[in-house]
Order: structure tokens, then C-alpha cells, then sequence
């Protein structure tokens, strides 16, 4: 894995390679009003290696064991945090190329079991969290508010292997 000064955005998404799968982008604390002071984030360039299924905003994206690359796949129950490369921020359609957040603050996908300030881990549910206090598997990230209910997305620090 390398980091690059990034010179592109981290909302584009191509059929076709830009970067390097693995690629690191940091972006430094952007934004205004609420979101000025959230710090730099960290970005990875990697390739939706699932069949049909788009990523969609907050989804868990781990990495796919039939590949030795960056070709990555949605959660699918409670897996090790260290197979999680990322959080998708955006749609990215299947068999496409884009940037998911690695780390920094982001949205989450939750399951209805979300607590602020509790660690979140990998879900039952494809692509979801849950509190770790609900199962036992270790976390990615800590949930900076309460969900709303199953399928809901909330704001949290990530902190993932990519």
C-alpha cells in the first residue's frame, strides 16, 4: 500500500481502474459548520469483486478471500474486523472501482442495536453493525449516536485494517 498527495475525488466511481487497488488517500479536515472539525480521513482504492451487488452508503466492505488484491465484497455476518477494509461513503455498483473510507469519521450502516459511544462491529445482517456489546467480536469503530432503527445510518469513528 502506498500515500500519495490525492489527486482526485473520493466520490468517483469507473468500470475501469484510475489507481492502484490498495491505494491510500488522506484528505485533511474539510467542510463547515458541524463538519469543519472531524480530522483527516483515510481512503482505499478498491474493486467491488461482488457479482450483482452494489455497495451502498455505510455498508461494510470486507475482503474477498478468493483474492490476494483489493477485490472486495459486503460483510456477510460477524466476521473479524481485520477483514473489514472499509466503510463505503457512496453507491459503488458491482464490478466497479471507487474509494471507501478506511478511517475517520463516516457513516455506518446499523442494525438497530446502536449505541452512542459504544464500539460497533460486524452484523448478522450483509453490510450492517451492531453494538459489540450485542455479540462478541471485536470492533472497527465507536458510534458517535443512537441509531434509529434497523437499516439506519449513523455517524461514527472508523478505524479499519484496509
Amino acid at each position: 500500500m502506498s500515500e500519495f498527495a490525492f489527486p482526485s475525488t473520493t466520490s468517483q466511481v469507473d468500470t475501469a481502474a484510475r489507481f492502484p487497488l490498495g491505494y491510500i488517500a488522506k484528505v485533511p479536515a474539510k467542510g463547515s459548520g458541524t463538519t469543519a472539525d472531524r480530522g483527516q480521513q483515510e481512503w482505499i482504492y478498491v474493486f467491488n469483486d461482488e457479482p450483482t451487488d452494489d455497495f451502498a452508503e455505510g455498508m461494510l466492505i470486507m475482503f474477498d478471500t478468493a483474492s490476494v488484491d483489493y477485490g472486495t465484497i459486503i460483510t456477510t455476518g460477524a466476521v473479524s474486523p481485520q477483514r473489514i477494509v472499509g466503510v463505503a461513503q457512496h453507491a459503488i455498483a458491482a464490478g466497479s472501482y471507487g474509494f471507501i473510507l478506511r478511517k475517520g469519521v463516516g457513516n455506518i450502516l446499523c442494525d438497530g442495536n446502536v449505541t452512542a459511544d459504544i464500539a460497533v462491529c460486524p452484523d448478522a445482517n450483509a453490510g450492517q453493525a451492531t453494538d459489540v456489546n450485542a455479540v462478541t467480536d471485536a470492533a472497527f469503530g465507536v458510534a458517535a449516536a443512537t441509531d434509529a432503527g434497523a437499516a439506519s445510518l449513523v455517524a461514527a469513528h472508523l478505524n479499519c485494517t484496509g
